[in-house]
């Protein structure tokens, strides 16, 4: 009896431990994006105006304490991309840290994209430039070739 009354106590010590700590690693936001959100408008590179998301295209995007990820997906419910990684706001800017990206030969992960960013209510607007890079046969190495504008505006659904 005594050896289940010590296993117990020790479960519990490793337990209330295990949690204080994943408590600690969690990024202190002050602003809350967690949930999922839905891509409602955009606008890429020297586009003038915001134009709405094609009724045949759905993007997602859903944020934890310390990760997102990402998604679109046609009417069939076929992936066209996805991504994912971990994030930090600081101040007014939303970072991305890119550790997973579909379809594959993309040069954005491994990057980090900042993003200026407001937030009203349950609408969610960033804007930044995310870099494209080319990886070098000879070398291994990735070099930046360009960069584009990126603004959008996303609505929090849950």
């Amino acid at each position: 009896m005594k050896r289940y009354q010590s296993l117990l106590i020790l479960t519990v010590i490793i337990g209330l431990t295990g949690f204080s700590r994943l408590d600690k690693n969690q990024p202190q936001q002050t602003i809350d994006l967690r949930g999922t959100w839905n891509l409602m408008a955009f606008k890429y590179g020297s586009d003038e105006k915001f134009s709405d998301v094609p009724e045949f295209v759905k993007y997602v995007k859903n944020i934890t304490r310390s990760h997102f990820s990402w998604a679109s997906y046609d009417e069939e419910g076929n992936i066209v991309g996805a991504g994912g990684g971990t994030y930090a706001v600081e101040g007014d800017k939303y970072i991305e840290k890119i550790d997973f990206f579909h379809p594959p030969g993309s040069s954005l992960s491994g990057t980090s994209v900042t993003f200026n960013f407001t937030l009203e209510g349950n609408k969610w607007t960033i804007s930044g430039y995310i870099k494209s890079l080319n990886l070098d046969p000879n070398s291994g190495e990735w070099s930046p070739i360009d960069s584009i504008k990126l603004e959008e505006v996303w609505v929090r659904t849950m």
